[in-house]
């Protein structure tokens, strides 16, 4: 009996994505092993009806047939091993864990500022708090699978093998599309025209919902799901409804929130979206919700508390498609939308490379950009310091990507500032480091289930491929050239505003200079950025951040830039929400305060200094007060620690480290133990050129050894040893011995004794004559007359630089136990090649 494999086709999901029309048709291909298996489930008495097995899956993605019916099989094309765009290129289309299924609609939003600004809810204290329900009252309208029954049949059995991961599972497989087969219809059928049921919607891309219950006409109550493979991180929320109603007050209420913190507490508004008006009168996202109230479930099992957000809405249309979201959803598709129109610019990909750093678990490109203009000369490329970005770690956290959208749309802009920066830095550029948390609408952690901003000193690339190949290429950065900043974009779920965490510097002689250049964008963002909000205290359980390993990689200012969900609380914008615009103009200002920060004429660094200090002070008066203790400050008050001054950063959003997955913890195990092997049975190997120089070099101190001990010598006849002298070699040479690398190499070490601003012998020139054609303007904040980013006075001599906080000393060459050799005078040593 011959069973054959029936291969489905997938509509394409847009026209964006057309490989995917032919990578499945509809094709009857025998299949042995269907056979074999088929034969032997009937003989243990199944599968004895006649239906005939069928298996929606593809045994290879190799093959590619005709559109045709006809069978004509070819070998698919290879990929490229750095897969980036170009002229023809299409739009990668996104990989999904095989478990989720994934609707074949395209989302897309259109960009849009309001007019008005949108300010902040005001709680009256009258604020409905509803009862929880639950499904057992109420009536379920939407839910994901998350459990599977037993349908009696074989498609029973491939169900269950497919269903949505918890958290007691872990990835294994991705592919385009996700779940394969047909695609469910989640929500409720409509009973007729007059059925007012909201008809509920999130498996699209970054979407996330769990599960909608009705529990009165006109009022739902949500679960979020958790992130894949966990059973936490639940703040993230973007979903579709449709069949709306017109001038009728709906209340949905989420109903599994974790955080016993939220910024809806003080005015936060979600975020809707009504297709009708984005097609009709061209308005996107807006901040839209009355009776918001955040608070306590009290019903809960007291096991893990949980929180509630409710809030009443009216759409303005009937029959319309909405969307509600926590904050603006900027998807990997709208990333790779926008560079592919990078790499299709014939003026931005002359100095804008775009290649791919890695891929993620499920496959999804991690891009990298380097932003530079071309040198003239090979000096002028070596000169060049580093400017490193990166966001989307958290994938949830959709403001990081707004705000490098609008630092890419600046330095890649034709403006004289733009030039300038691409002049005298490199750029490198990570814009989406968790594409697949992002994909799947995690809120904060990878497909490994894990928060990859805990695991930054990871030594497993399978599993956290994005952030190792990310320190790896700064690591390699670090040994070309100087690094003069980090960032790492984020959103803060608990504070408004923006502000940076950064590391504390413990070197004297460079004070308070990371505190600089957040002071400095205080002062050119005043209605956005709060530097009274900046944290420098690095925490033990903050050692595996990207900020804390880039810091003690020897990067000075090493930051995490954490952005509102909210908005501001400062200036002009009080009490308003942030607008896409808000964020975007906030990277023109990343850009802005670094030709500040690197201005030759260091009158405006050294202002911020002052500034500091006193501030600083003022800072240690309040904390003597409070401990009711005086100090005399004009002597000993920069003694004190900062950190005994500073409140930590628990204010954060940040999480504490689970650890590895359970699956990971063997694989670690082992790679450190290979790791320590490998240490210990490397041996070093030298050069003929390094031999001879260490042999003359032993030979002179033996001889001035000789020379001095002469008369000793003459008493005894006999071989002696040299302490001075194998105290001397040892040193020299113990880090070759023992295998004992110096933490930075030697371009770093040459690199450390730079100034934190540009060398004025290679690159004053340089800025003073582009500065010519900037446009003069009085930065506010700043007391100074003139502004010395915009001089274009060739005489005037540029302040003694200012070096960066980094300690200058290698590791000792004394470390660890060396046996002392016996010298032997007689012994001549030949060097081989």
């Amino acid at each position: 009996m011959r069973v054959s494999l029936t291969v489905f086709s997938i509509p394409c999901r847009s026209n964006m994505f057309p490989a995917l029309d032919t990578e499945l048709k509809q094709e009857t291909l025998p299949d042995p092993y269907e056979d074999f298996m088929r034969y032997h489930l009937q003989y243990y008495g199944y599968y004895k009806d006649s239906l005939m097995l069928r298996s929606p899956f593809v045994k290879s993605r190799q093959l590619l047939y005709d559109d045709i019916g006809k069978v004509n099989p070819r070998l698919r094309e290879p990929q490229d091993l750095f897969a980036f765009f170009s002229g023809n290129a299409l739009l990668q289309a996104p990989r999904w864990p095989i478990e989720c299924e994934v609707i074949k609609e395209s989302i897309h939003h259109i960009e849009w500022v309001p007019p008005q600004p949108e300010y902040f809810y005001q709680p009256t204290g009258n604020e409905k708090i509803p009862e929880i329900v639950g499904e057992e009252k109420g009536t379920i309208v939407y839910q994901l699978d998350s459990d599977v029954g037993s349908l009696g049949n074989f498609s029973s059995f491939l169900h269950l093998l497919y269903c949505m991961p918890t958290e007691d599972s872990y990835f294994t497989s991705s592919r385009v599309g996700g779940k394969r087969g047909i695609i469910k219809e989640l929500s409720v059928s409509l009973q007729g025209p007059e059925d007012n049921t909201l008809l509920f919607e999130s498996r699209f891309e970054s979407g996330n919902l769990q599960k909608a219950v009705r529990v009165n006409t006109y009022e739902y109550e949500l679960t979020l799901r958790t992130d894949l493979y966990t059973n936490k991180h639940t703040q993230w929320f973007y979903f579709r409804v449709q069949n709306t109603r017109k001038d009728v007050t709906y209340r949905f209420t989420i109903v599994n929130l974790l955080k016993p913190k939220s910024l809806y507490t003080v005015g936060m508004k979600p975020l809707m979206y009504s297709q009708l008006d984005a097609s009709t009168r061209s308005i996107g996202w807006r901040r839209e919700g009355k009776e918001i109230k955040y608070y306590r479930d009290s019903t809960g099992d007291g096991q893990q508390p949980s929180y509630c957000l409710t809030w009443t809405v009216q759409f303005p249309h009937d029959q319309d498609t909405c969307f509600f979201a926590h904050f603006y959803p900027y998807t990997y598709t709208d990333l790779q939308r926008f560079l592919l129109s990078v790499a299709n610019s014939p003026i931005k990909s002359q100095f804008c490379k775009l290649r791919t750093l890695c891929r993620s678990l499920a496959g999804n490109n991690v891009y990298l950009l380097t932003i530079t203009n071309p040198a003239r000369t090979p000096q002028e490329a070596a000169a060049k310091k580093a400017v490193v970005l990166t966001a989307r770690v958290h994938p949830g956290e959709s403001n990081g990507s707004w705000i490098m959208k609008g630092f890419l749309d600046f330095i890649l802009s034709n403006s004289p500032d733009a030039q300038l920066l691409r002049d005298i830095f490199i750029f490198k550029v990570v814009p989406m480091l968790n594409p697949d948390g992002v994909i799947v609408g995690n809120y904060r952690c990878s497909l490994a289930g894990r928060d990859l901003n805990r695991h930054y000193k990871t030594i497993l690339k399978e599993s956290f491929p994005c952030i190792w190949h990310t320190r790896n290429m700064i690591k390699r950065l670090l040994e070309e050239r100087e690094v003069l900043l980090y960032c790492d974009l984020h959103g803060h779920s608990r504070k408004n505003n923006i502000f940076l965490y950064g590391c504390g510097n413990t070197d004297r002689q460079f004070w308070l200079h990371e505190r600089v250049f957040p002071l400095m964008l205080s002062k050119n963002a005043p209605d956005k950025f709060s530097f009274h909000s900046c944290n420098f205290k690095v925490q033990k359980c903050k050692e595996g951040t990207g900020r804390v390993v880039m810091w003690r990689m020897g990067i000075l200012n090493s930051y995490t830039m954490e952005s509102t969900f909210g908005g501001s609380t400062l200036g002009n914008k009080r009490d308003t929400h942030f607008t896409t615009e808000d964020l975007k103009s906030l990277g023109y200002h990343v850009c802005d305060t670094l030709l500040d920060f690197c201005d030759p004429d260091r009158t405006k660094f050294m202002q911020c200094l002052a500034e500091l200090k006193e501030l600083l002070q003022q800072e240690i008066h309040k904390k003597f007060k409070e401990l009711g203790q005086d100090m005399d400050l004009e002597r000993s008050w920069s003694d004190i620690s900062l950190s005994d001054i500073e409140s930590s950063t628990s204010g954060s959003d940040s999480s504490l480290s689970d650890g590895l997955p359970a699956h990971l913890l063997n694989i670690a195990d082992e790679l450190n133990q290979k790791k320590m092997m490998y240490k210990k049975k490397k041996k070093p190997l030298k050069s003929r050129k390094q031999r001879n120089k260490q042999y003359q070099k032993n030979t002179l101190m033996l001889d001035s050894e000789i020379t001095e001990d002469a008369p000793e010598r003459a008493r005894f006849p006999s071989l002696q040893k040299h302490p001075a002298f194998f105290r001397t070699s040892e040193n020299a040479s113990s880090s070759v011995i023992n295998n004992e690398k110096p933490r930075l190499s030697k371009s770093q070490l040459n690199g450390r004794g730079k100034s934190t601003s540009l060398d004025p012998t290679n690159m004053t020139s340089l800025i003073l004559a582009k500065n010519k054609d900037r446009i003069q303007k009085q930065k506010p904040g700043f007391t100074v007359s003139c502004d010395p980013k915009k001089s274009t006075n060739p005489s005037q001599e540029p302040a003694p630089p200012v070096k960066p906080s980094w300690s200058r000393s290698r590791c000792s060459g004394t470390q660890g136990s060396h046996r002392t050799a016996v010298a032997y005078p007689s012994l001549h040593i030949y060097t081989y090649p």
